[in-house]
């Protein structure tokens, strides 16, 4: 019976989650034990396949471990009767279903009853048994033994039936008496059909208009769905609610009048009973070992998956092109995000670029246009055409960071900003070391004097380029940046940027440019108290202060930032280093070219730098 339970369950949607069986002869610990599983169980609705005899026992242990709230569906063997349960049991069975044998009334039946007499069957001894039991006598010549000695009085035979002696035949509970009622015509029908011997396939209609079945000898199951409801008497009826058929030829038939069903913990709502609830859409359903299928933990769809329906046994991956929503039960489409020329961020640091590209551009050419004044030739104008040309192609870099990442930008953007800004510092390096010699050399025409005019700054802004190119090209050719997808956490959004192919390669090529500008550091600082007429080391050494600060900021705020503001803290360092060392290197000298420039003379710087005594 129980694996026929299980499948019926499992068919309908649901599974048996606990099974206990009291096997004979009853032992109480076996009775305490299924009690215990009782109350320990998450279920609310049990269905009890037992004798309303065997169920006292199994109450008493509930009522003793205080289990209660439990809806009980008894089968048909089970019987509401009064006299085997005390009160608090009932209290147990309140609100619970009986399926009870199909009855109908019968008609003229209550009027036969009111016929009967022993008059009219005197040879019969079941009606003097019956006549014995309505009026409370004993029949002399029948129960000798019973009529002397409890002092019963005798029947005569000439005792009346009313009204109130039929209450005796508990008329509300026609089961076993529409049954007999049945199998007596069943019988009578077929002593005139020629399959009689096995009743096999017999069919009528009751005089209530039920259709009665037989189909290969067996009567098809016809049950009445009873809840057994407490009356404000403290009594126990059982109160018909629906009916379950199974005839032939119509199928299967089920009835139920909710309305009229009186639940023992909401009397108006049906209970609920799981095992475990739901799992709601984002989530799966993971088996528990050794519990039954309805018995399982909800456990979160993995990153990356969705599960779009209630109880699913599984999460799956999105499409490409989509990304399960925050509450991964849906795909949405990927957003794909990157620093654009349309962002605000994107459009405020394009205009920024363009703005000190156009300055560097228009400092070139007022230095190229006064390039015979004595402030520019003593400021080695060939270095510094050299710096400006390449801080103007440094503010064109970010240009390359912005908008979406294509191979070809991802490949060369880094090596070429780390390259043209190895020209700017190869260059400030040269102007730096020039202005310290030139100081160092005390006569004109020396060996010093020759290698600072012309070899020394050569070679420095030869060879450092040189270096730094190496190490750009090795990257780009083994281990190039390409671009690449990176989720963001608990979103349909995909960051679109490029990989450093070789974090190494990265982090030297940053490096390298530390070095250089940590080099021209050192050397301008010593002589930065050169006189004031004269002061391109006072102005190098401020200008590397400030690259250096900008760099040293710029590694924790590039390792914390994330999706498309790495890309702007990079270009941010890129703007801001390159704008410093244009405004300390060259506002001073434009200031006096342009708004100063009677102070541009020869006699003028050499007054100050040879003051008169």
């Amino acid at each position: 019976m129980e694996d026929a339970l299980k499948r019926h369950l499992a068919q309908a949607g649901g599974c048996l989650a606990l099974s206990s069986t009291i096997y004979t002869p009853y032992s109480w610990p076996q009775i305490e034990a299924a009690a215990r599983n009782t109350g320990n169980s998450s279920a609310s609705v049990f269905l009890c396949h037992c004798y309303h005899v065997q169920f006292r026992l199994l109450a008493k242990a509930l009522q003793t471990q205080n289990v209660t709230g439990k809806t009980w569906i008894f089968t048909t063997h089970f019987a509401v009767a009064l006299e085997v349960f005390t009160s608090e049991m009932l209290q147990l069975l309140n609100g619970s279903l009986a399926l009870k044998i199909h009855s109908e009334k019968i008609p003229g039946f209550v009027e036969f009853l009111t016929t009967l007499h022993p008059a009219a069957y005197p040879h019969s001894h079941l009606m003097k048994l019956f006549w014995q039991k309505l009026f409370s006598c004993a029949w002399p010549n029948l129960d000798k033994k019973k009529a002397g000695q409890d002092r019963t009085p005798a029947c005569t035979g000439a005792e009346e039936m009313d009204a109130n002696h039929l209450l005796s035949f508990d008329l509300d509970n026609w089961a076993g008496t529409y049954q007999a009622y049945l199998a007596t015509r069943a019988f009578i029908i077929a002593c005139h059909s020629p399959v009689h011997l096995y009743v096999r396939n017999i069919n009528f209609s009751t005089p209530s208009k039920e259709d009665v079945f037989f189909k290969n000898g067996a009567v098809p199951a016809a049950l009445d769905i009873m809840n057994l409801q407490i009356l404000s008497n403290g009594s126990l009826r059982g109160m018909k609610v629906g009916y379950f058929s199974s005839r032939p030829y119509l199928g299967k038939h089920l009835l139920i009048d909710n309305s009229t069903i009186v639940w023992a913990r909401s009397p108006a709502q049906a209970p609920h009973s799981v095992c475990t609830e739901s799992c709601l859409p984002g989530y799966r359903k993971l088996p528990l070992q050794g519990k039954a299928s309805c018995c399982y933990d909800c456990q979160k769809c993995p990153n990356g998956q969705i599960a779009n329906g209630t109880d699913s046994t599984h999460c799956w991956t999105c499409f490409p092109g989509q990304w399960p929503n925050d509450l991964q039960d849906q795909c949405l489409p990927t957003i794909f995000d990157f620093l654009s020329y349309t962002d605000a961020l994107g459009t405020a640091l394009a205009a920024c670029s363009t703005f000190f590209f156009l300055l560097s551009l228009s400092i070139l050419c007022i230095f190229i246009r006064h390039h015979r004044t004595p402030l520019v030739k003593a400021n080695n104008h060939k270095l510094s055409y050299l710096l400006l040309a390449s801080l103007a192609l440094c503010f064109l870099c970010p240009l390359m960071f912005l908008g979406r990442p294509d191979l070809l930008t991802c490949s060369l953007r880094q090596a070429v900003f780390g390259l043209v800004f190895t020209v700017c510092l190869s260059a400030v390096l040269a102007k730096t070391v020039t202005v310290v010699m030139a100081f160092s050399a005390s006569q004109p025409g020396s060996y010093i004097q020759k290698w600072i005019d012309y070899k020394l700054p050569g070679m420095i802004t030869l060879c450092c380029p040189l270096v730094q190119g190496a190490i750009c090209v090795f990257w780009v050719t083994k281990w190039p940046p390409f671009p690449s997808q990176n989720p963001l956490q608990g979103g349909a959004q995909v960051t679109l940027e490029c990989d450093k192919g070789s974090l190494e390669f990265f982090y030297t090529m940053l490096g390298y440019l530390g070095l250089l500008a940590t080099i021209s550091l050192g050397v301008a600082f010593p002589a930065h108290q050169l006189p004031t007429a004269f002061n391109e080391a006072q102005h190098i050494a401020i200008s590397m202060l400030v690259f250096t600060f900008v760099w040293v900021s710029f590694m924790p705020s590039y390792l914390s930032a994330t999706g498309k503001y790495t890309v702007a803290v990079e270009i941010f360092a890129i703007l801001a280093s390159g704008a410093g060392l244009l405004a300390c290197l060259f506002f001073p000298k434009c200031y006096i070219i342009l708004l100063q420039p009677e102070k541009n003379n020869k006699g003028h710087l050499l007054g100050r730098f040879f003051p008169q005594k």
